[in-house]
């Protein structure tokens, strides 16, 4: 591990918290060409509470995009803790909150949550590489702490006097 300048590891950090808040936007925005571009090719992707999971760039980009295309999500990330092991090399991991709302439809193994929506808490762990002069994501592995599943109500408005 090679020792770097203070101000290069800190430009190193700033440039992987703004691949996160990429990651989250391109997600709840559809962005999916952009959301692939943020992944090195031989990236590793892995939700450990769902067994969903998905090996290089083109493969995460697909698997998560079908997953998610119809389903409206706000994901919110907080705390990050970033290392900088090196001028290529990174680690990190982030808390997190998300809210998803699945389309409705007949509940399958492919969609679980059909119809119902999602709250889910927990941690990003991820390691970063620097390809061409970007920080890429090379492995995330998402550990749910709590998951809360409900059904989607509305209610009359106005309400009848």
């Amino acid at each position: 591990m090679s020792a770097l300048d203070p101000v290069d590891r800190l430009v190193a950090i700033e440039e992987i918290r703004r691949l996160k808040a990429r990651y989250w936007r391109f997600v709840d925005t559809k962005r999916w060409d952009d959301f692939g571009e943020l992944f090195a090719p031989d990236a590793h992707f892995l939700d450990h509470a769902a067994q969903f999971g998905a090996e290089g760039a083109g493969a995460i980009r697909d698997k998560i995009a079908g997953a998610l295309d119809a389903t409206f999500s706000v994901h919110m990330g907080h705390q990050s803790e970033i290392d900088v092991d090196d001028a290529e090399h990174g680690r990190g991991i982030w808390t997190l909150e998300d809210y998803l709302v699945f389309p409705p439809g007949e509940v399958t193994p492919e969609s679980p949550y059909a119809g119902a929506s999602l709250r889910g808490w927990g941690h990003y762990v991820e390691t970063y590489v620097k390809l061409d002069r970007t920080w890429r994501f090379q492995t995330i592995d998402l550990y749910r702490l709590r998951v809360e599943l409900g059904t989607l109500q509305a209610t009359q408005y106005p309400p009848v006097a």
